[in-house]
Order: C-alpha cells, then structure tokens, then sequence
C-alpha cells in the first residue's frame, strides 16, 4: 500500500471518531433534558396509590401546583342559618283595626260629607240623617220643660199666698188674736211650698241631662254653652276612630236603615300580609319568622314584617296562608295590593353543610377533598341530606370544623382518577 493511501485511511478514521463524538454529545444532551422534564413532573404531582383503609385516596400537590390549580380550602361550618321560601302574597286591613258605622234608626241622609279613600279623624262627622227619633226625643223635652214652667209658676203662686198668710197670722198672733198654733200651721204651709219649688228647678236640671243622654245615643252632642232647646231634628254619622274609608254605601237622599253599615273605616298604621304557601314549603314557616313584602307598585322598598298566624288548613285552590304584620306609617300599603313574598325560614337540624363547589360525585358516591396540609388532600365520602340554598347538609362522613377544598376539588379529583388508572394498568 502506497504511503498516500495509508494517509488517507487515517483521515476518514479520524473524520469519522468526530462524527461518532458529535453524535454522542447530542444524545447525551437530549437524555439530560428529558430527564429534567421527567423531574419537574415528578415534583410537582406525586401519586401515591390508593390507601386501602376507609377506601379513601389522597392527593399531594406542592404549593406552587396548588397555587396553579386555584385550590382553596374553608372550615366546614354548620348550615346556614337561614334559607327563603318565595311566593306571594296580599295586603289586606287588619280585621281588628276595622270598624263598621251604621246608622241607628231609618232615615233619609241629607248630608253626605265624606268620600272613599278619605283620612278621618276620631269623632268626624260623615253624614247627617234624618231622624224621627231626635225629633221625639226634642218633643219630649219641649213637654217636659213647658210643664215644668208652669208648675213652677204655680209653685211661686202659691208661695206668695203662703207667705202673706204668715205674716198675717204672726200680726194677729202679736195681737193676742190668732193662737200660736196658727202661726205654725202657717210657716209649715210655706216651707212646704218652698221646697216644691225648689224641687222643681231642680227637675230642670235634671230633663237637660236626660235629654242630652238620649240625643248623644242617636250621636247629637251639644255642648253645655248650647241651648238645648234649639236642638237638630238630624242624627250625624260619627267615626269612632281615625282611618280611611275602604267602603261607602250611601250617597245623599239615600233612605237607610240599620241593617248595614253605611261606611268601613280601617286604620291602616299597621296591615296584614295574607301570604300564600304551598303545601311543600309550609312545614317551613313558623311563628315570628320574618317576611319581606316586595311590590311593583312600590318600586325599590321592601317592607318588612313578622308572621304572626298560619292557616291550620289548606284552601280551596291547596294552598295555605300565612299572615303577617306590616307596619304601615306613611299609608303606602294599600288593602288589595299584590306582591312577591320572600319568608326568611330556619330549619331545626344542625349540622354540617358543605357547599356546591365544594361536592363531587363519581360512581354513584358523593365525596370532598379533606385538605390536610401542606399540600395532601384526601377523599372523603359522605351522604347528603337535606338541599339548602346553594349547598347540603351532610348526614354522615362530614363534621364542623373540619377543612375541604371549596375551589378547585375538580382538579383534585381528576388527578385521583389518573392515579387510580396507572395503577389498575
């Protein structure tokens, strides 16, 4: 072999050791990396296999993974305290601050002076009414009083003759004709007459209160500084109490009588709220709960009252009622006004409640995340109870004040499931 081929052996030879070095770099290079890949991995989801106790699973994240994920956990607290029923409801007159006024004889109105709607005060007049009744009563006493005078004249008359008599008697006596015994009979004849006279005046006194009696029965009050005997042949139809009128009957020249209430006065300081409950949710209300009364025709107020009575029984449409008490100062609430009803309900049971966002299911079991820190978080079955608002209570598996994922249990369970299918592999 010439000394120029030998040269260009060992030339490939050598071209060809670079080649394989090369090589060899690279592939160590792309080990390395994926072996760093493969431990970044490794650090960040280590999944253990199921434990085998309770057959609960557990899941570890570190903290920048968790942090990733969007997982928070919160303290298991006992239910809510209070949840809502919605229906609605309708504002009526309370029945014991309603009052009827009728009139008490037949008559005809001659004066009708109040309208529906209308604020009264205590004592208003609404109404006059013809009454025969007055007109008796003003006869009676015109009698009374005429006899009265002309008794008392009588009286004076005879008092003056009397006192005449004595003072003769006594003259007579003085002269030693008359005897004592005279002079007695006289001065009694005239004490006599003095106290009939005095009686009476008194009776007087005493027909102008039975008169005013019986005319304030019919609804006529005079005053004492009134004379009596102008009298008004009329009964006026008076408000026992202030209100406003929620029913009128009469209109003026009417004939009325006392069958029927001429007018309904309500004093509406304070309403009812007669609220309609479905027969799910009335094992729900109870006595002093509160409820809020909502209305378009009061848009942007909430009213707020407590129930104070529930319906022992349904209705003829299935449904019950609740009744609460408004108040009503202003007078916004009006008899006949519909609403939406929220009652503010508590339930009896107390016990753990786990929200929502919290829940996950899978194979027919419900399940939280037990977050047992730094970073381990453990399956927990449980067994809901009873839906309120936006959560369960939980019956068994779940106490207070225990610690569960409230966000993101949805990647948790994922990686659980991960991990139960590498290993079944």
């Amino acid at each position: 072999m010439s000394v120029s081929a030998s040269i260009a052996i060992a030339d490939n030879s050598i071209q060809m050791a670079r080649n394989l070095s090369n090589i060899s770099l690279i592939l160590l290079s792309t080990m390395f990396l994926h072996g760093c890949e493969h431990h970044a991995e490794s650090s960040e989801v280590a999944r253990p296999p199921a434990t085998k106790a309770g057959g609960a699973s557990s899941v570890v994240l570190n903290q920048k993974a968790a942090e990733l994920s969007g997982i928070k956990s919160s303290l298991i607290l006992s239910e809510p305290g209070q949840a809502e029923i919605k229906t609605t409801g309708e504002i009526k007159a309370a029945e014991p601050n309603v009052f009827h006024i009728s009139c008490m004889v037949t008559g005809r109105v001659i004066a009708d002076k109040a309208n529906l709607g209308d604020y009264i005060k205590a004592g208003q007049v609404l109404a006059q009414v013809q009454n025969p009744e007055v007109t008796k009563v003003a006869g009676d006493f015109m009698h009374q009083l005429h006899q009265n005078e002309v008794e008392q004249k009588q009286a004076q008359a005879k008092l003056t003759l009397a006192e005449k008599t004595l003072e003769r008697v006594t003259q007579l006596n003085k002269e030693g004709i008359a005897p004592q015994k005279d002079v007695l009979m006289a001065q009694n004849t005239r004490d006599m007459i003095v106290i009939e006279l005095q009686g009476l005046k008194e009776h007087v006194v005493h027909i102008n209160s039975e008169t005013r009696a019986l005319l304030k029965q019919y609804g006529v009050q005079l005053s004492e500084a009134e004379d009596i005997r102008h009298m008004p042949t009329s009964s006026p139809l008076r408000s026992p109490k202030a209100g406003v009128i929620i029913e009128k009957t009469i209109t003026l020249g009417d004939v009325v009588d006392t069958t029927k209430p001429l007018y309904v006065v309500a004093d509406l300081s304070t309403v009812w709220l007669d609220i309609n409950v479905f027969d799910k949710d009335i094992g729900k209300v109870q006595i002093g709960q509160i409820a809020n009364f909502k209305s378009d025709s009061l848009p942007g107020r909430i009213i707020t009252g407590h129930v104070s009575y529930i319906q022992p029984q349904a209705g003829d449409n299935k449904t019950f009622v609740a009744r609460a008490i408004l108040p009503n100062p202003k007078a916004l609430l009006k008899p006949g006004m519909f609403g939406q009803v929220d009652i503010v309900t508590k339930n009896l049971s107390r016990g753990a409640y786990v929200p929502d966002s919290a829940l996950q299911q899978y194979n027919n079991e419900s399940f939280v995340f037990l977050d047992r820190g730094n970073g381990n978080y453990q399956k927990r079955k449980i067994i809901l109870g009873q839906r309120i608002m936006d959560g369960y209570l939980v019956k068994s598996g779940l106490e207070v004040g225990e610690r569960v994922v409230t966000s993101g249990a949805l990647t948790l369970k994922a990686e659980m499931l991960k991990s139960s299918f590498g290993e079944s592999e």
